[in-house]
């Protein structure tokens, strides 16, 4: 059986008025997620490995949009600071995949690439996902964005 590629759910192209390698760090302690994602209500460390490094995990809750709280596991899968930091959660059948870019500008400015995907192979899932998420992820996204961007350039 062939492997489907992974299901583009939500993109965003976002300039930070920040250095690459210090909105990686914010990014990559993926405890922060839950200070800046609507819905995301907490984010714990799983084990001692340094944040963004891959292996790391996490215990995340977040409300889902029926309003139930669901804890999911997230891993770091990729890795390279500053220019990429990757996660994927276990929670079927959405199968997140997390996916940060990076890239220093002239200005010392980042340019930050955010992409977010369903790892489903369920085609049946691939067709509802997409349906019962794609308006809300999309504007959890950019409020999300917006929020990081904000904290980020705060902590100059």
């Amino acid at each position: 059986m062939n492997k489907k590629p992974n299901l583009l759910l939500a993109e965003h192209k976002l300039l930070i008025d920040s250095p690459v390698e210090r909105v990686f760090d914010f990014l990559a302690n993926h405890e922060n997620y839950a200070r800046w994602y609507p819905n995301v209500l907490s984010v714990v460390s799983g084990n001692p490995l340094p944040h963004g490094q891959v292996g790391k995990f996490y215990e995340e809750a977040i409300r889902l949009p029926t309003r139930r709280v669901q804890k999911i596991r997230i891993a770091v899968v990729e890795s390279r600071p500053p220019e990429l930091f990757v996660t994927e959660g276990e929670f079927p059948p959405l199968h997140p995949r997390m996916e940060v870019r990076l890239s220093p500008q002239p200005s010392g400015a980042t340019l930050l690439h955010w992409q977010f995907f369903s790892r489903s192979q369920s085609a049946i899932g691939r067709r509802m996902i997409p349906l019962l998420l794609g308006k809300n992820l999309l504007r959890d996204t950019r409020t999300g964005l917006a929020r990081m961007k904000s904290m980020v350039e705060d902590e100059r």
